[in-house]
């Protein structure tokens, strides 16, 4: 028995240093690979396209305490995109991954002369992933290059979790990846839509990352862009989840605010095409608390009803703004000739923004309130 015990003993053994002798010769190999984690690219004055290419580099020892890992950017400037990462490769002594590739920034510059440039190369890529996420980067390229953001040194890893927070995403941008802006460009009107990234110029903020509203991409150019107010609204008109807050006049002293905070928000859309135009009605019915009062404000049933009804009229009026703003300019960045096409297929193909008519039907509901409130 006792002979029994030793010769399985010395079997877990040596299958133990196998199992470790393996797992060091697979952890080895990730030694000699750079991993791409973010690309920015911008175009130079000479319309040469100009990529930065966030890479993660493993410096590994064999000595205890000795592994780091160091963030390196690559600047490449080449005419033909295709001859990127030929030229990344020719600047490393090791193979390039873009398995872990998080986020592609584009420059507005280089987003209004078109992502069809490179969009296409990124889509075949092998190891390029569709979850890879797309950005529209306002800022300095220095400022990638040589980051200031504290929370973390990996700009791709830093984005990534930033949109991946659904809060500040529904509230202020969009979160769109590769994917998904392939299978928009074939669908309705082909409007792709963005989260813009501004890096702070403030001297007390400056090199900071933050969400600034969305750029409105068509047919592969940027057209426009929102800043963060009109992108909730445009965020509500889509039907896309929103959270935050909406400020409307104290009805006790309209020169104070309240803000309220939405909760749910149920959606509903219709259309008709009624003598040659197309009525569209949207409605919204939000539930929300009141999140802030500047001033004193007595929450009467009276004041209740008024902030319900003013805040209903501020969102009207602004979903009305926006979408009035992008007719003029007959550009569908609502999703309404998908909508269309669908459900009038005779008619599909027709730019059915331009004879477009929106309705809003919007109606607020406060939650939650007691009788007096004095926030400031």
């Amino acid at each position: 028995m006792t002979t029994l015990k030793r010769i399985c003993a010395a079997f877990l053994m040596l299958s133990i240093s196998l199992l470790l002798l393996t797992s060091c010769l697979s952890y080895r190999d990730l030694d000699h690979v750079v991993f791409v984690t973010s690309i920015l690219i911008d175009k130079d004055e000479d319309d040469n396209m100009v990529f930065y290419f966030e890479t993660l580099n493993a410096i590994r020892s064999s000595s205890k305490g000795a592994n780091q890992e160091k963030r390196i950017v690559y600047k490449i400037t080449n005419k033909n995109a295709a001859d990127a990462i030929n030229s990344l490769e020719a600047r490393t002594s090791v193979p390039i991954s873009l398995a872990h590739n998080k986020v592609i920034l584009f420059t507005e510059k280089f987003s209004r002369s078109g992502l069809d440039l490179v969009f296409d190369l990124f889509d075949r890529w092998q190891e390029s992933v569709n979850r890879t996420l797309l950005c529209i980067y306002d800022g300095d390229p220095k400022d990638f290059i040589k980051p200031t953001n504290q929370e973390e040194n990996m700009t791709g890893l830093y984005l990534y979790s930033m949109l991946g927070n659904k809060k500040s995403v529904t509230s202020y941008g969009v979160k769109i990846n590769i994917k998904e802006f392939m299978n928009q460009k074939y669908i309705g009107d082909k409007v792709n839509s963005l989260p813009i990234i501004t890096v702070s110029k403030d001297e007390d903020t400056k090199g900071q990352y933050y969400i600034n509203g969305v750029g409105l991409v068509k047919e592969y150019k940027m057209v426009g862009r929102l800043d963060k107010e009109q992108t909730y609204y445009f965020n509500l008109l889509l039907n896309n989840q929103v959270d935050g807050n909406i400020n409307t006049a104290n009805p006790e002293d309209e020169t104070k605010l309240v803000s309220m905070l939405l909760l749910k928000n149920n959606y509903d859309s219709d259309l008709e095409l009624e003598n040659n135009d197309l009525n569209v009605t949207i409605k919204l019915r939000l539930n929300t608390v009141i999140s802030s009062i500047q001033g004193e404000l007595e929450l009467t049933k009276a004041n209740i009803g008024k902030l319900q009804d003013s805040m209903a009229e501020t969102i009207e009026e602004n979903c009305l703004k926006l979408f009035q703003e992008w007719k003029d300019k007959k550009i569908d960045v609502f999703d309404i000739q998908e909508k269309f096409d669908r459900k009038y297929p005779s008619e599909a193909g027709r730019n059915i923004i331009e004879d477009s008519k929106l309705r809003m039907d919007v109606q607020v509901e406060i939650n939650g309130t007691s009788s007096v409130r004095d926030a400031e």
